[in-house]
């Protein structure tokens, strides 16, 4: 009995990936396609006529494609560059001994492992700058339901005696983990100044300001992105064949279940 419960659970659970998650995907594809990119002039004057018309707080979806700016740039954690976002991650690397037995005997492996040690991001709004107009958009990248893609722009292992080399590493404070410590390994994601940028999400106006934001109708995509539509559109078909492959393979594993474990 018990193999026909498992099997069938993952008969369903199979099917239902191979059908909901491509369909998923492909319905957000389609609203990425469908959608016609609004220079950011043609957009504030949309929504200032219709806060003339006394819509208050008229909200829309736009497509908007410009360059990546900000009115206060902030430093990169590691690097030190001027950048529109950052979101830095810092590892510590050490050795760990680990003790296993074969019918050998006993027997000790060094292992190297790594633990995230710290995280920070930039906190101000990513700005996104048209490129004939020079009209500014501001993005709170902090918002939730945000699809948020950006470049790793440093990748970088440094020993444990060379890091005093950073400033950031001044104040850091950390504890000797396992056997010993190798070194730290510096991660950067970064959307560099002048970057293009794909956006699509909700815009309003705040005062003097457009806003990007998370549409009011969850459904909605909302992304900030560094890939061009194209290939948000490509890597988004590759998710749905993905998903389409592995929800068959789950099923199929079901049925070899309930025809083998019998």
């Amino acid at each position: 009995m018990l193999p026909f419960i498992i099997g069938g659970i993952l008969i369903i659970g199979g099917a239902a990936l191979s059908f909901f998650a491509p369909r998923k995907i492909k319905d957000r594809n389609i609203e990425i396609k469908f959608m016609q990119t609004t220079p950011l002039k043609e957009l504030i004057a949309i929504l200032k006529d219709n806060a003339a018309a006394g819509l208050d707080g008229y909200r829309h979806y736009v497509e908007l494609k410009g360059s990546a700016d900000s009115d206060n740039p902030e430093k990169a954690t590691f690097s030190e560059k001027e950048v529109a976002y950052y979101n830095a991650d810092l590892y510590q690397i050490y050795e760990e001994k680990h003790t296993y037995k074969d019918d050998k005997g006993t027997h000790q492996q060094i292992r190297k492992k790594e633990t995230l040690m710290s995280n920070q991001k930039s906190s101000g709004p990513v700005v996104l700058k048209d490129s004939r107009s020079g009209q500014k958009a501001y993005i709170d990248v902090s918002q939730s339901g945000l699809k948020l893609e950006t470049l790793k722009t440093l990748d970088k292992f440094e020993p444990e005696n060379s890091v005093k080399k950073y400033t950031f590493f001044g104040s850091l404070q950390y504890s000797n983990m396992g056997t010993r410590t190798l070194g730290f390994r510096m991660i950067e994601k970064t959307i560099p100044i002048g970057q293009s940028l794909y956006v699509l999400g909700e815009a309003w106006l705040e005062g003097h300001k457009v806003k990007i934001g998370r549409p009011r109708e969850g459904k909605k995509p909302f992304i900030v992105s560094v890939r061009s539509e194209t290939d948000i559109v490509q890597a988004n078909n590759n998710s749905a064949r993905i998903a389409l492959i592995i929800g068959i393979v789950i099923a199929i594993a079901g049925i070899l279940v309930m025809m083998f474990m019998r």
